[in-house]
C-alpha cells in the first residue's frame, strides 16, 4: 500500500513539474493556493514529506520565472499558505525556510510576520541553526519596522555561545532607536559584566555611558514637561535653563527627540 501511495505520488510531481514548467514559460504569473496541511497529512500518509517538496518545487518553477512588473499581491496570499503546508508536512526541510525570507518577507510588512510565523516552525525544528533566528529579527527590524522586538531576539541570540560578539551591541542600538532607553542599556550592561574580549567590552561601556547622558536629557524632557505642562519644542530648549549644554555623545551617536520619544540614532 505505501509503494502504491508513493507511486501514485510521483507521478502527480512530474506531472505537476511539467504542467509549471509550462506555464512559466508561457508567463503564466498564477500560482495555485495548496490543499489544506491536514488534508494532505491524511491524503499521503507515510509520502507527506514528498508533498512538501512536490509544492516547493512549485513555489520554486514559479519564483524562477518572468516575475518582473507581476504585483506582487497578486501571489503574495497563495504564496505564503504554500510554505505554510509545506512547513507544516516536512518541518525538517530547510530549504522552503530560505526561499520563504526571500520571496515572501519582503513583499509586506504583514507578509514579513506571516514570514516569521513560517521561520518560527524551522526555528523549533532546527534549533541549531543561528540563521533563522537572524531571518526573523531582522523582518523585525528593516519590513515591520517593529525594533524593539528585533532588539529582544538579537539580544537573545546573543546569548548563544555561536552568535557574533556584535549581537549584544546591535540589540542595545535597536533598543535605543525604538527609544527604549532603560531596557537597551539593561541589555547593554548585562554584556559587558560577560564580555571578555578587551575592544567589544570596552565598545559596550562607551554605549552604557551614551545611555546614561539619554536617560539624563530624557529626566530633564519630563521636568520641563511637568512644569510647562508640554512638550519642549526641541532640545535646546532645555538650554541653559535645565542643562548647562546637551551631553556629547560617542560613537558617532546623535538624539532624536520626537515629542514625547526621545531616541539615540546613528545619522
Amino acid at each position: 500500500m505505501k509503494r502504491l501511495v508513493a507511486a501514485i505520488l510521483l507521478v502527480l510531481y512530474f506531472s505537476v513539474w511539467g504542467m509549471l514548467k509550462n506555464k512559466a514559460q508561457t508567463a503564466d504569473y498564477y500560482l495555485s493556493p495548496p490543499m489544506p496541511a491536514a488534508v494532505l497529512k491524511v491524503a499521503s500518509g507515510y509520502a507527506q514529506e514528498l508533498t512538501a517538496f512536490s509544492l516547493f518545487v512549485k513555489v520554486a518553477i514559479f519564483t524562477g520565472g518572468p516575475l518582473r512588473g507581476v504585483d506582487k499581491l497578486s501571489y503574495a496570499d497563495s504564496m505564503a499558505s504554500n510554505f505554510d503546508v509545506m512547513t507544516d508536512l516536512y518541518p525538517e526541510f530547510i530549504d522552503p525556510y530560505h526561499y520563504c525570507e526571500s520571496f515572501l518577507a519582503p513583499i509586506s510588512p504583514g507578509h514579513a510576520g506571516q514570514a516569521n510565523k513560517i521561520l518560527d516552525r524551522g526555528i523549533a525544528a532546527h534549533p541549531d541553526i543561528l540563521y533563522l533566528e537572524f531571518f526573523k529579527a531582522f523582518n523585525y527590524f528593516y519590513y515591520m519596522n517593529q525594533t524593539a522586538e528585533a532588539a529582544e531576539l538579537f539580544y537573545s541570540m546573543a546569548q548563544r555561545p555561536d552568535a557574533p560578539s556584535w549581537f549584544g551591541h546591535l540589540a542595545g542600538t535597536l533598543m535605543a532607536k525604538g527609544g527604549n532607553l532603560i531596557a537597551g542599556r539593561a541589555m547593554l550592561q548585562a554584556m559587558y559584566e560577560k564580555e571578555q574580549d578587551k575592544f567589544t567590552k570596552d565598545r559596550y561601556r562607551r554605549a552604557i555611558l551614551n545611555f546614561s547622558k539619554a536617560l539624563r536629557v530624557q529626566a530633564t524632557l519630563s521636568l520641563f514637561k511637568k512644569e510647562h505642562g508640554k512638550d519642549a519644542a526641541s532640545l535646546q530648549d532645555l538650554v541653559p535653563q535645565y542643562l548647562q549644554s546637551l551631553p556629547s555623545l560617542t560613537d558617532g551617536f546623535t538624539y532624536l527627540w520626537m515629542p514625547p520619544v526621545l531616541s539615540l540614532v546613528r545619522p
